[in-house]
């Protein structure tokens, strides 16, 4: 079957893409082509000549017999190295914009994973051109030649960057703008030169990092969930613990980074929630951060010119450090009045739960609206300006907390916030990194060996509604309460105890007397 007509500039349709031209123009016969080159362009922003409109309906029969892409794909028969197989596509997600990913490269590589995954000799097993097509067809790939140094050109002056970005951002609406960044965390890290020397040494280093990524949309009204990527599949601390209810997604490899293979399953679950949406989605030029995503129906990919990000990268990545070190800080003081030994000394559930609220609760609208202005990501017509002395009032607050702890040697805030390992994030990886992230996480079991933290022992119903009251009783007898604070606090004793209630035989008037014998 052609995949585009000879003598026609090849298109950038993806078979997905015809696939769903072709069922579009079978529900809806009457349409002529040109009405179908304005329902591709407006639905995947796509400009085709009729010549490829034409010849993809003449092949409608075999697009739409074509099994749906990357996400829907169902594999039929378990992969016997399945662990080989998630390696080579990792290390395809790193490498395609930097080598020309062929199937003879991509079978040369397989066989080098084998040999170094698997000490047995598998004589039996062969990587066959049958092999490569079902493997392609599983993780979505397809061959892309890269042509001259064209990923290498940098534009002239930020303003033409800027110029190319307005007009592709100014296509949408400000609620459909949104944009992803990664940040290290040591979130262990206390405002002492001489603690955070000791604390980044060696391994300890790994111990106590997080990569978080945080998504929003440019007017602040959607601060999607944290992605949340440590260094332990399974922490002792997540014993006993309702994961889906922290509103936060946890992954984890040995070096708590992120991989290709991470970004992209962020990507296609951010597609399957923008059902019935079009949104942009604006990313940096990170090598862990795949060009091409096969299958996409909600999200478009917009990655910013090399060398930028620094300057245009909306995310406020330092507001939501700064709430996370404010809400640490605090908890450090109070453990200290209280006598807590090593308060410091947080789990990843402790920091999970710290950097959630920071992200919700903390991190204002109005703070993550002005950073995306402060880009001028629009045109200069489109923008409207907020005032907000958030950033002030914290980054005191924050100052204040250090001076407070009383450190010898206290660090600045801006040490604090701007610390220059956190900004690892990822980097391109060796095969036997590669390999290692994928074998390492997928035993089973609790990391016991190097997990220093304590499992969370479970409290009884009788218990939480004793804590229930207690805090209620504090509430009634505190100044600042507001209605609003009781109110959730009931609704919290309801859901406690109702199960209770229900549970409970119904009393009739007769259990109230004893009976004599």
């Amino acid at each position: 079957m052609a995949s585009h007509l000879k003598g026609v500039k090849k298109t950038t349709m993806t078979n997905e893409i015809r696939r769903a031209l072709c069922k579009h123009n079978k529900d809806n016969p009457s349409l002529t082509q040109k009405q179908l080159q304005e329902w591709v362009h407006s639905n995947y922003g796509l400009q085709e000549s009729q010549a490829t409109i034409s010849n993809t309906v003449k092949w409608s029969l075999e697009y739409l017999s074509l099994a749906p892409e990357r996400g829907d794909v169902k594999r039929h028969k378990p992969a016997k190295f399945l662990d080989l197989e998630k390696s080579l596509f990792e290390c395809i997600l790193q490498y395609q914009e930097h080598v020309n990913m062929t199937g003879e490269l991509i079978i040369e590589k397989a066989k080098k994973f084998m040999k170094d995954m698997y000490l047995v000799d598998t004589p039996y097993f062969t990587f066959s051109i049958g092999w490569l097509g079902k493997f392609k067809a599983i993780y979505g790939i397809k061959i892309f030649w890269r042509f001259g140094e064209s990923g290498s050109v940098e534009m002239e002056g930020m303003e033409d960057k800027l110029k190319s970005i307005r007009d592709k951002v100014d296509q949408f609406e400000m609620k459909d703008i949104f944009n992803i960044d990664e940040t290290g965390l040591f979130f262990r890290l206390q405002p002492d030169h001489s603690l955070a020397t000791m604390q980044l040494e060696g391994k300890k280093q790994d111990k106590e990092r997080q990569t978080v990524a945080i998504c929003c949309n440019e007017d602040g009204s959607e601060k999607l969930p944290l992605w949340i990527i440590g260094k332990y599949a399974k922490p002792r601390c997540f014993k006993n613990v309702n994961l889906n209810s922290l509103n936060c997604e946890y992954r984890a490899n040995k070096r708590a980074w992120m991989t290709g293979v991470l970004f992209e399953e962020y990507v296609r679950q951010l597609d399957k929630k923008m059902v019935g949406r079009k949104i942009l989605l604006i990313v940096d030029n990170c090598p862990t951060h795949p060009k091409i995503i096969e299958g996409l129906r909600n999200v478009e990919l917009f990655f910013l010119p090399p060398n930028t990000t620094s300057k245009i990268q909306p995310c406020d990545i330092r507001a939501f450090k700064m709430h996370y070190r404010r809400r640490f800080y605090r908890s450090l003081l109070k453990g200290y009045k209280l006598g807590v030994p090593n308060p410091a000394k947080i789990n990843v559930l402790d920091a999970m739960n710290l950097a959630i609220s920071a992200w919700t609760m903390d991190v204002r609208a109005n703070t993550i609206a002005n950073c995306f202005r402060h880009c001028r990501l629009r045109s200069t017509d489109n923008m409207t300006f907020e005032n907000s002395d958030e950033g002030g009032e914290s980054t005191q607050e924050l100052q204040n907390l250090i001076k407070e702890l009383g450190y010898r040697n206290a660090m600045d805030v801006e040490d604090v916030l701007t610390h220059p390992e956190e900004n690892v994030v990822a980097q391109l990886l060796t095969d036997e990194e590669i390999i290692e992230n994928v074998i390492g996480i997928n035993k089973d079991g609790i990391d016991e060996e190097d997990d220093e933290s304590s499992t969370m022992e479970p409290s009884s119903r009788n218990e939480a509604i004793k804590a229930a009251i207690t805090l209620n009783n504090f509430l009634l007898s505190y100044e600042k309460t507001t209605s609003e604070v009781l109110t959730m606090l009931r609704k919290i004793r309801d859901e406690i105890q109702g199960e209770i209630d229900f549970n409970k035989k119904q009393k009739t008037i007769e259990s109230f007397f004893k009976k004599h014998s």
